[in-house]
């Protein structure tokens, strides 16, 4: 799979999740304000492209694996975070 392609399949992967919170948040009634759409967008972009660059990282073999990347990159992210060597003094 090229890099391309591994990368769109992430960026596929990564709006399946903000779909869904922005689905029940509109179930909810309790939609964003008007001043904060624009906020709210440019975050939503940068966490998509953010899921594709990881996905291209992660070099899947099939789309499913990239689409399964770009779903769960916010807690593969903080789990290589949090298992970081500490740096030394």
């Amino acid at each position: 799979m090229t890099k391309r392609v591994s990368f769109l399949w992430g960026c596929f992967g990564s709006v399946l999740p903000e779909v869904m919170r922005l689905h029940k948040l509109v179930e909810s009634g309790g939609l964003i304000s008007t001043d904060r759409w624009v906020v709210y967008s440019v975050a939503w972009c940068v966490f998509i492209l953010c899921g594709g660059a990881c996905t291209v990282a992660w070099k899947p073999e099939s789309e499913f694996k990239a689409i399964w990347v770009g779903v769960s990159w916010p807690l593969l992210v903080a789990a290589l975070l949090q298992a970081a060597p500490a740096i030394p003094k």
